[in-house]
């Protein structure tokens, strides 16, 4: 593995601390490449690497004529590398004794991108609490933002093809374009659920003030604007403020399509006539197509609106009767992604009345006795959740069938609903779904009302036909539940 290190008047203290945590590491087969653009002022960054250098063969120092900025410095030291992977470490940032040992282990099984968890600091590693714990690999909540950041590590023949190494039309969000476009030609992205990688927070760092660094906001979103071009997706990119570096793709709608809304009936006391009239003027998408029985028609009057007893539709959504939209746009903000063909099941936010979280997510875990874990249930909407989870669209094991959108070829696909799995016939459709390769997709911007009371409600009870269909996923890990952030109890 050749670690890539870009350097530029690093402090002298932060630069020994990094070479030293490489060569602390207790897997031996690397090379460090330093790229130094540092100016004259601060030629002791060569003395000092110089200095290693000689005590230890695998440093690769090379002295650049000019600084070429962090993009041009770090395209310096991928053409010094000769190692097979390479590693992302920052000039004044520190390496976990075993992150390369933990990598390797990943590598030897196939592995072309790694990345692990990782630690924020000022002084020591040893007296920080800001651990920063990642879900696996989510392509939606990789668009939303860069939760991959460090520490880094993949197949340097991934580069292979590519037009341009870091590119400087994305200075300060370099790393972030770099991730989105090798996760695009990855084969087998791993997550290593340990904390890896330090990352040092001080005065000028990225991680310490983004206020005077518009430019990496700027440049995050030209990243994902430049990957939905390449993937052929159009939809527009922006901030979803006040969180800068929290970002909402707004993709373009094909063609308009039929949309079937298929009520459930859960509450007996529904006036059926009654919650439809409210669920359209709560509803801006059309055409839109109303699949029940027994409903008086006659009293509605609207254009491109319809109603049947048997779905026509090219999209469903499941929705109860105990639900209703409490944005308008609550279609189109699941029709957005669930048109893509690598999403399978795509579902919203789902709210009490009293303002707290019914649904935000669910993964499997098999010490509940349903074997289904809540994310953030019971959470008051106005808190952000745990990285700001609950601000931004992200993907999920599990989606809950009270709402939840699927194509209609997906779910013909997937072979529908099985009846033997009863109430829980919607996380078997999810599961079938991840299983056949595709994303299910929670989007925090589609809020829906349900009028149970929170005190009562349980969305799956413990069912034997589902613990034993899925009793070998049952007992692995979940890779969108941390096993740090569950025995946390932080999700």
């Amino acid at each position: 593995m050749s670690i890539i290190v870009p350097l530029y008047n690093t402090p002298k203290d932060f630069l020994k601390q990094m070479i030293e945590s490489v060569q602390s590491q207790t897997y031996s087969n690397w090379e460090l490449c330093l790229a130094d653009g540092s100016d004259d002022a601060h030629d002791y960054v060569e003395e000092v690497c110089n200095t290693y250098a000689k005590n230890d063969s695998r440093i690769v120092y090379h002295r650049l004529v000019k600084n070429e900025g962090i993009v041009g410095n770090t395209n310096c030291c991928i053409d010094l590398a000769s190692g097979e992977y390479l590693g992302l470490l920052d000039h004044d940032d520190i390496l976990h004794p075993s992150a390369l040992y933990e990598v390797a282990k990943a590598i030897e099984k196939s592995a072309d991108f790694i990345y692990t968890d990782e630690m924020k600091f000022r002084d020591m590693p040893e007296s920080s609490t800001d651990i920063v714990c990642k879900n696996g690999f989510g392509k939606d909540e990789l668009r939303s933002h860069n939760y991959i950041c460090h520490f880094v590590v993949f197949k340097k023949s991934l580069l292979e093809g590519m037009a341009e190494l870091y590119r400087s039309e994305c200075e300060g969000s370099q790393d972030y374009d770099m991730v989105l476009r090798l996760t695009e030609k990855a084969e087998h992205i791993v997550h290593i659920p340990k904390i890896l990688y330090y990352w040092r927070v001080h005065e000028g760092s990225v991680s310490m003030n983004l206020a005077g660094k518009q430019y990496a906001v700027d440049s995050a979103k030209q990243a994902l604007g430049d990957q939905l071009k390449r993937t052929g997706e159009l939809g527009k990119v922006a901030c979803n403020l006040p969180y800068e570096t929290i970002y909402r793709i707004s993709y373009n709608i094909r063609k308009n399509p039929l949309v079937s809304v298929i009520l459930k009936g859960n509450n007996r006391k529904t006036n059926l006539s009654s919650y439809v009239k409210n669920l359209l003027e709560w509803t801006t998408y059309r055409p839109v197509e109303i699949v029940c029985t027994g409903l008086d028609e006659a009293i509605f009057r609207g254009n491109d609106v319809s109603f049947s007893e048997k779905a026509s539709g090219e999209y469903f959504i499941f929705l109860t009767d105990d639900c209703l939209p409490l944005t308008d746009m609550w279609i189109e903000e699941m029709l957005m992604y669930v048109q893509r063909e690598d999403v399978g099941c795509v579902g919203p936010w789902i709210l009490y009345r009293n303002h707290t979280t019914c649904f935000a997510g669910a993964v499997l875990d098999g010490q509940e006795p349903s074997g289904i874990h809540l994310i953030n249930r019971g959470m008051p909407e106005d808190e952000q959740g745990y990285e700001a989870n609950m601000r931004h669209v992200r993907n999920t094991t599990i989606l809950t069938g009270r709402c939840l959108m699927i194509a209609r070829k997906r779910f013909s696909e997937l072979g529908g609903f099985d009846s033997e799995m009863k109430g829980f016939r919607d996380a078997d459709l999810c599961l079938k779904s991840r299983d056949a390769g595709y994303w299910n997709v929670w989007t925090c911007f589609a809020k829906i009302e349900s009028g149970r009371s929170p005190g009562k409600d349980v969305l799956w009870k413990e069912s034997d036909a589902f613990r034993k269909k899925w009793s070998e996923r049952l007992r692995q890990e979940d890779e969108f539940y941390h096993p740090l952030l569950k025995a946390l109890k932080w999700m």
